[in-house]
């Protein structure tokens, strides 16, 4: 991303939030000086000057009030698209993913980015950052006048009513981790309250709701007392600011009472010293705070930064193969099994069907053929003479049908096709599998598990791609529906079809051009954690 002076905010935006800050800011300013004419106007009894500056000090007061409506509206509008870009940002870069190993803990980070740290900056980050150039403005024109008006005065703003900003630095570390600790903690909390409600029913098979019931409060009380730590520290730095601050400006207050009793500055001065030593002292006071904010998200910047600037090449290679899709002494590690798989031959145009009991690694050995799992393997993957790097990219001539059934939100018809429209013939062939009523449903979260079998089925029989793989495709289907898949499949010509199944019946088993029982084909070994 861009360097920037605001996190995901361009600094043409950023410059003209600036200008219409400074209107706004300056507008008030010039309303002190205004306010001490009008009080020295009415000790003169000079009605027309009173007359006179009570007219501009309404304009005046019009047009600041016009530019805060302005610089709300424009940062409620910087911050909304922020969010959005920051957002889709992240989205287009998880979309990049090409190597699903450990993909679990990297869709928790991605997950809570998105959910969570995004939003969390709102104010703690951009509200502060506004509130900070504000205030600075404020601070430099309340300054500059006052060195204006006494040289003294403004000196002793610029020695003592800084120091809350010099202390700000010396914590901002401290703060900016606290941040992050308890940040991190909600997100866990996500993950774990989300999983907890997706086993929910072996909550209660298990008899476990007081043992989850005692995690969910430790977890709860986790995120309390982060929650606590942190913004007990920041409570503690703001004490401080106060103390500084508010003696900073008793300071400044007495310096200015020994003036007016010497006679250095007349009452409407006075009264103009006062208004902008009273501008001057909370924006010093509320600046530290906001500085602290910022800070406080330096940790959360950093980690959304780490996942939208993640190097990926969009400039994808296509695979595909003429003749056959070969492994050589292929070898995978997952968690501490090592499968050793003999060398396979996909010939095109055949049809190929791989058994075995569970635990033999055939999901792994599709997925590593396929180019999901770019890690933890080691050999050689070719498609006819090439072989399968980093950024190939084989599906665009393959269709994959997992073993899980998790479905896109939307309707069926949008889960088999990736388009809403269809021809009767389509919908006539998908009346084979699933009535016209669950078809034409919107919620597919309603569906059965066999239903969404069946439905994944579809996706995979109703590719116009070259090569069909179906992992396990009968799981949660009864006899007549895997009859009827099994018949659709093998009525199929021209294509090659790869098929993992543990329980085929042998009628259809002897269909298939070729037979690999993984039983005899992979070397198993247990490893022990490093």
């Amino acid at each position: 991303m861009k360097k920037s002076i605001i996190f995901g905010i361009k600094n043409r935006n950023t410059f003209l939030l600036i200008s219409i800050l400074i209107v706004s800011t300056l507008m008030g300013t010039i309303i002190q000086f205004i306010k001490g004419d009008l009080f020295q106007g009415a000790l003169d009894q000079n009605l027309d000057k009173v007359s006179t500056y009570i007219l501009i000090f309404g304009v005046l007061i019009l047009i600041e009030v016009l530019f805060y409506f302005l610089e709300w509206k424009y940062e409620n509008h910087l911050i909304r698209n922020t969010f959005a870009k920051l957002k889709n940002s992240i989205i287009n870069n998880v979309l990049k993913t090409r190597d699903f190993s450990n993909i679990k803990v990297k869709n928790e980070s991605n997950l809570n980015a998105l959910t969570n740290v995004v939003d969390s900056l709102e104010y703690q980050y951009y509200r502060s950052s506004f509130d900070a150039i504000y205030l600075t403005l404020r601070i430099v024109f309340v300054t500059t006048s006052l060195l204006i008006i006494n040289i003294y005065i403004g000196l002793v703003v610029i020695a003592f009513m800084f120091l809350p900003l010099l202390v700000t630095k010396l914590f901002k570390d401290k703060l900016a981790n606290l941040e992050k600790s308890f940040l991190n903690q909600k997100g866990d909390n996500l993950s774990f309250f989300k999983n907890l409600l997706d086993n929910l029913k072996y909550v209660r098979i298990l008899n476990a709701d007081a043992l989850f019931r005692n995690r969910s409060r430790n977890e709860i009380n986790k995120e309390r007392d982060a929650g606590l730590k942190t913004e007990n520290y920041r409570i503690t730095l703001n004490t401080m600011y106060s103390l500084l601050s508010y003696s900073s400006h008793f300071l400044i207050l007495a310096i200015s009472v020994l003036l007016i009793i010497k006679g250095h500055i007349t009452p409407g001065v006075t009264i103009t010293l006062l208004g902008l030593v009273e501008q001057l002292s909370m924006p010093i006071l509320s600046l530290s705070r906001s500085i602290n904010n910022i800070n406080s998200t330096k940790k959360l910047r950093e980690d959304i930064n780490s996942i939208i600037c993640v190097e990926t090449d969009n400039l994808e290679t296509a695979i595909s193969y003429n003749n056959a899709i070969t492994t050589k002494k292929l070898s995978f590690k997952f968690d501490n099994t090592v499968f050793n798989y003999n060398d396979v031959t996909f010939q095109k145009n055949n049809t190929h069907i791989i058994t075995g009991q569970s635990g033999l690694g055939k999901s792994i050995f599709l997925e590593s053929i396929l180019g999901l799992l770019k890690s933890n393997h080691t050999g050689e993957i070719c498609y006819d003479n090439n072989s399968l790097k980093v950024d190939s990219n084989p599906f665009k001539d393959i269709m994959y049908v997992m073993t899980d059934n998790n479905l896109f939100d939307g309707s069926p018809i949008f889960n088999i096709l990736l388009r809403d429209e269809y021809s009767e013939e389509e919908l006539n062939y998908m009346k084979k599998f699933l009535s016209e009523e669950k078809l034409l449903s919107e919620d597919v979260t309603k569906l059965s598990s066999g239903e969404k079998r069946r439905l994944l089925i579809l996706r995979g029989l109703m590719s116009d791609k070259s090569t069909l793989i179906f992992d396990e495709p009968t799981s949660n289907l009864d006899s007549f529906n895997s009859q009827i898949f099994w018949d659709e499949l093998l009525n199929i010509k021209d294509k090659t079809i790869i098929v993992v199944s543990h329980n085929t019946p042998e009628d259809i088993y002897d269909k298939f051009d070729i037979k690999y029982d993984f039983t005899s084909y992979v070397d198993k070994e247990s490893v022990a954690y490093v």
